[in-house]
Formats: structure tokens, sequence, C-alpha cells
């Protein structure tokens, strides 16, 4: 048995180059997996769930809005009568909130300006906001049979939301009993 030890230690001791060049390779790839690696710091959502819902809420107040003053506008054109009005929207409003450029000579960071309260209150600082795109409007109107009256709800309704005509629907109220 020690013979055979003997024989096996001769063959492989000391190891050949090519031997040699894999244990320093495996050693090092040991090495750089066992080094712990600095992780950035993940951001957290800014936008916390009461935030979210007070967009939805400010969102929706908007739609209606906006459908409201134009049913209000052209219930005051000639030969329009009663209106209602459902119009619809692509997307949500975004906010553009000011950012500080930090530059290094390795990287750009960029970080959000924040707002501070009285009661220690932080929130980002808001530069623009836009409102949700109207992509559609329908129009019902006691009017609607008439060609002239038509005529002038789709102008309006492309003249205020710069959309395009085959976007807007006007249909003839049904008489109340």
């Amino acid at each position: 048995m020690k013979e055979k030890w003997m024989e096996i230690r001769k063959k492989y001791w000391p190891p050949k180059k090519d031997q040699l060049m894999i244990l320093i390779l495996a050693g090092l790839l040991l090495a750089v997996i066992a080094v712990p690696v600095e992780q950035k710091e993940e951001r957290e959502d800014t936008e916390t769930p009461a935030v979210l819902e007070e967009t939805k809420t400010r969102e929706e107040e908007y739609e209606s809005r906006m459908e409201q003053r134009l049913e209000e506008l052209l219930e005051k054109v000639e030969g329009v009568g009663q209106v209602q009005v459902m119009l619809t929207f692509e997307g949500t409003g975004e906010k553009k909130v000011e950012k500080d450029v930090a530059l290094d000579l390795e990287e750009r960071r960029e970080e959000t300006v924040y707002e501070e309260r009285g009661n220690s209150e932080r929130t980002p600082y808001v530069t623009s906001e836009t409102n949700p795109e109207v992509k559609g409007v329908l129009v019902i109107a006691q009017g609607g049979g008439n060609s002239r009256v038509r005529q002038e709800i789709l102008e309006a309704a492309q003249a205020l939301f710069g959309i395009d005509a085959h976007k807007i629907k006007i249909m003839k109220m049904e008489e109340m009993k």
C-alpha cells in the first residue's frame, strides 16, 4: 500500500505547469466568490399606498370636473339642449420632481429634492404636473339629431382636446316621457 502511495506521489508531485495553473485559478475563483460585494442601496418607492390612493382620487376628480365643464359649456350652445358627456383618458397624470445632480469622476448621481413642512413631513418638490390625455369623447345631446348642432359639438371637442373627429361620437338624446 505504501508503495502505491509513493508511486502516485511521484507521478503527481511536484505538480506540472498546467496542473499548477489550474490550482491557482481555482484558488482565485474561490477567493473572488468569498469576497462580499457591496450592494447598491435599493431605492425605496417614495409613493406609499396612501399617496397612490390620493393620486387616483385626484385623477378621478380631474376627469369628472372636465366632463362637467364640457356639459355646462355645450348646454349653453344654441340648439344643443340637455347634454351628458363621457370622456375617456389615456395614462395618468405625471409629476416631475426636482432632482439635484452630483457629478463625481466615476459616476453621476441624482437625488430627489424634498420640501419639508413644519411637522417634519417631507414630500418631493414637484416642478411641473401634467394631466391625463383625453382620447375619446361621447356626447349625448337633445339636439344631437341636428347636423348643424352636431358639427358645432364636434368642432368644440376638437378644439378643446386636440383629438381627431373619429374619436368623437355625438348622439341624439332619447326624448323624456
